[in-house]
């Protein structure tokens, strides 16, 4: 189940990270880093069979 949260944590933080990337584009970009991690993350311990 961790996996998937992490996943879904990051498709939510990267979508808030697009939002706000004309007004605020340092926090924008450090939010689409973030995002970024959190999908690799989440589908590694998916694929890998790590998240119950």
């Amino acid at each position: 189940m961790g996996g998937v949260f992490q996943i879904i944590t990051g498709i939510v933080i990267g979508g808030a990270g697009f939002d706000q990337i004309g007004t605020h584009p340092v926090q924008a970009v450090c939010a689409l880093f973030l995002a970024g991690f959190l999908i690799m993350i989440g589908l590694e311990k998916k694929l890998s069979g790590h998240s119950r």
